[in-house]
């Protein structure tokens, strides 16, 4: 994996109120209390890549976008992957996680943290 892509995403997710960094299956994954927003990975030819909460009405279209993927176990279930090749700018990956967490915050943690854009 490429360490520059992590610390990049791990320096995302780590800057939302009371995320944290677990490792689980062999790589870092990023929660806000219990729950889970994002997790790192690696694809093929060992390509970095995340998969983060996202809203099933949202999945469909930017599952059509370069860099975008259906993540194994839980695509299913909402979640998006993201490709961390730069594909997919940086400022969109952000944008991403933003919304992973915020789906994942309790709402007494997420009403204080300033609105996206």
């Amino acid at each position: 994996m490429s360490d520059d892509a992590v610390a990049q995403l791990r320096a995302l997710c780590l800057a939302f109120p009371s995320a944290h960094e677990v490792q689980t299956w062999g790589h870092p994954t990023f929660r806000v209390g219990d729950k889970m927003f994002a997790a790192c990975g690696a694809g093929e030819e060992g390509v970095v890549s995340m998969s983060c909460k996202c809203t099933r009405d949202l999945q469909p279209d930017l599952l059509t976008r370069p860099g975008y993927f259906r993540p194994a176990y839980v695509g299913d279930k909402g979640w998006l992957g993201i490709t961390l090749d730069g594909t997919v700018p940086w400022a969109e990956v952000a944008e991403n996680l933003d919304r992973a967490w915020r789906l994942s915050a309790p709402k007494r943690i997420s009403r204080g943290w300033p609105p996206p854009g």
